[in-house]
């Protein structure tokens, strides 16, 4: 039997290390930027603006369209294999003269869901 140097057994040690990091890493993924929902209060439709929004929230996470009109979405999605995944999206649809058409919140954060549902 061939007896294995201090210097291979370091690097098998490392590389299993290597190893083990890469799973716990791939255990979670977070994607999308950390934003705060300032409330229902805070977008009014009709009335607020994509100048407000990007003040409030800064640039969207995603752009595209809803039935031809603008839509900004801000999303955080923190995803978890051992654990509890948290994700939220604010997708706000503007009109053609740059004011709020409709929004929409959603949040899997347990105290949000807490608070919705004492509601």
């Amino acid at each position: 039997m061939r007896k294995i140097s201090n210097r291979q057994n370091r690097l098998y040690s490392f590389i299993l290390m290597g190893l083990i990091f890469a799973g716990f890493l791939a255990g979670c993924a977070t994607v999308g930027k950390r934003f705060t929902f300032a409330g229902p209060q805070s977008i009014v439709i009709g009335t607020t603006t994509k100048t407000d929004i990007l003040k409030q929230y800064g640039p969207p996470f995603r752009v595209g369209y809803d039935s031809g009109r603008v839509k900004w979405t801000y999303g955080y999605y923190q995803y978890s294999l051992f654990g509890d995944s948290q994700t939220k999206d604010l997708s706000v649809t503007f009109n053609p003269n740059g004011t709020v058409a409709t929004y929409d919140y959603s949040s899997s954060n347990p105290h949000e869901v807490a608070g919705a549902v004492k509601q």
